[in-house]
């Protein structure tokens, strides 16, 4: 066969020939990735610290490869329509006028089987929300669909605006979806089938990608990075039924559930405070202690991300103290779930916290010391994110796949340094992008 007619082959949309080949740069990649690893580690001159940190992360990154092929989301099994259950969509907002109508009519235009609500919560808008909220219960009302709407007189926070949307429900099953996220029609189905499949499931992660990514480097940089944390990591998680964050962008639970645990989430106190972000990751938190949480990968929807640095960096040190102050608390109790869950939990949760030193060690400390260039430091992190970037391009042929490397780069030189401030900053309960 000539190069003329393999190129068009290997360049095709989801060729099964342009999969094999990018299988197999990527294997070898990862191969040259160990070694370099293991070379680094025999450095004479690294701390202990360092040396540490280069096995931890050689364990967790490399094993999720492993992990993530018994990963399966497949949904063969037909359930009659009248097994499925009732849903309640909860949407709480504030000031997103502009984009809460369109989320409402991708929730009620769901292609599911059984029964939908929507409750909308305006939390003391000064827009036209509760307004745009009002027509789409107007639209619905004619066609007898039910989208009720809790206005505050004044803003109380997205948690009490889920916990009166939880309130309000009626479904069996309660789905949170923020005002600026659209659902593709299936993506309910989906979510609710593997409540049907184990009664043990208590809570289901959606699959969410980035609506505006082409509208700048920053949105191409986290539509990639999007990919990466629900393809690989979360479905690493939902193997061992341990995800540890549902986003508040789209994730159901079961109500029975959410009413057992509602009361201690929503006055969820922290060093002091009233906690009031993190409210997803919190929430999966109480969940999680008893009952499995699992990510469905074929239960798409998109949202808004910043696409100015400002509101970025804001949202990125709000997501981080929840992150702490979360990771915390399930570290009391996740040591009971499987085993090589635990272990890979624990290693994630110190490795943002050794970060700061190990970026410190090479760009400062090894060049005053040892007169040593980070070369091989940063070699390591632009080929280890490249070589995530290239399975995450294997799985789902996303264009933007290659910008997870300019995210890392700005994680590992700016993003970074958020994480002892996130830490100091933990008692601080705004919100920041507001």
């Amino acid at each position: 066969m000539t190069l003329q007619a393999i190129l068009p082959r290997l360049l095709s949309p989801f060729s099964s020939v342009k999969k094999m080949f990018v299988l197999a740069v990527f294997l070898v990649l990862l191969h040259v990735l160990f070694i370099y690893k293991f070379t680094l580690l025999l450095g004479g001159s690294q701390f202990i610290l360092v040396k540490i940190y280069i096995i931890l992360t050689g364990f967790f990154l490399t094993s999720r490869f492993l992990i993530i092929i018994f990963y399966k989301d497949a949904h063969y099994k037909k359930y009659a329509d009248t097994l499925y259950p009732s849903v309640s969509f909860v949407i709480a907002a504030k000031n997103e006028e502009d984009s809460i109508y369109k989320t409402i009519e991708t929730c009620m235009q769901s292609a599911y089987p059984g029964t939908l609500e929507c409750i909308a919560v305006d939390d003391g808008s000064t827009d036209k929300t509760k307004a745009e909220m009002e027509r789409a219960h107007e639209f619905y009302k004619n066609k007898g669909v039910s989208v009720n709407v809790i206005s505050f007189a004044k803003n109380r926070g997205k948690r009490e605006g889920m916990a009166e949307g939880i309130l309000a429900a009626t479904g069996e099953i309660v789905v949170f979806v923020d005002s600026d996220s659209f659902l593709e029609k299936t993506a309910v189905k989906h979510l609710v089938e593997h409540f049907l499949e184990d009664s043990m499931v208590g809570a289901v992660a959606g699959n969410t990608g980035v609506d505006n990514d082409s509208t700048n480097a920053l949105t191409k940089m986290q539509s990639a990075r999007y990919g990466v944390s629900f393809d690989i990591f979360k479905a690493c998680e939902s193997v061992f039924g341990t995800v540890t964050c549902c986003p508040g962008c789209f994730s159901a639970y079961r109500r029975t559930i959410l009413l057992t645990v509602l009361d201690k989430w929503r006055n969820q106190m922290f060093m002091g405070t009233r906690s009031t972000f993190g409210d997803d990751r919190s929430l999966t938190n109480f969940v999680l202690r008893n009952w499995k949480v699992v990510y469905c990968s074929t239960a798409k929807a998109v949202t808004i991300v910043p696409d100015k640095y400002r509101k970025f960096f804001k949202q990125q040190l709000r997501w981080k103290k929840s992150w702490v102050r979360e990771g915390l608390a399930a570290s009391s109790f996740i040591w009971r779930k499987n085993i090589i869950a635990s272990l890979s939990f624990y290693t994630n949760l110190l490795l943002p916290i050794f970060s700061p030193f190990i970026v410190l060690n090479a760009l400062v400390i090894q060049i005053l010391l040892n007169q040593q260039m980070p070369y091989v430091f940063l070699i390591g992190v632009v080929s280890l994110s490249f070589v995530y970037g290239l399975f995450y391009y294997w799985q789902s042929n996303n264009k933007y796949w290659w910008y997870v490397v300019p995210f890392t780069v700005m994680y590992t030189f700016a993003l970074v340094w958020q994480m002892p401030y996130a830490v100091f900053k933990l008692r601080d309960t705004t919100w920041g992008t507001r």
